[in-house]
């Protein structure tokens, strides 16, 4: 029998948990710093040049890539609606290397892989401890058996 002494397991959840909230706060940094950021200092000409993958028109396709960009990387980093939100920025980023496959010079294969790998690991994960989700874990379980069905 494997038996892991509480406080090693305790150590090895925080240190999880740690992870995690480094991992959302670094993948929301570097998201607004190096991608959502110079969308919005070049605003006007990427309101001209914007790709349109989805077929919505451009401004329609850069309104729904600034919003997964910007506020549902806010939403990751804070912990906040984390699964869900962390959907939209991977999705943006399916979209790049989607445009990418179609052979469209502006699409960035790497960063695309790398903005959407944290959130892709923090969709499969969950924001860990250190986060809103969790402070409201209780909140959402009793939101949650208000709105299920009834198990037979």
């Amino acid at each position: 029998m494997n038996v892991i002494d509480p406080r090693l397991a305790s150590a090895l959840e925080k240190a999880r948990d740690l992870g995690l909230l480094a991992q959302r706060i670094g993948a929301g940094l570097l998201i607004w710093t190096f991608h959502m950021r110079p969308k919005l200092l070049r605003f006007d000409e990427e309101l001209r040049e914007f790709p349109d993958p989805l077929g919505i028109g451009s401004p329609a396709s850069l309104a729904l890539a600034l919003l997964a960009e910007g506020l549902c990387s806010v939403l990751v980093a804070l912990g906040l609606l984390t699964r869900l939100a962390a959907l939209p920025v991977i999705f943006t980023m399916l979209m790049v290397l989607t445009m990418a496959a179609r052979g469209f010079e502006g699409a960035d294969v790497q960063s695309a892989l790398l903005y959407a790998l944290p959130y892709a690991t923090l969709f499969a994960t969950g924001p860990g401890r250190y986060s809103c989700d969790h402070r409201l874990l209780e909140r959402y379980r009793r939101l949650y058996a208000r709105f299920a069905p009834p198990r037979a």
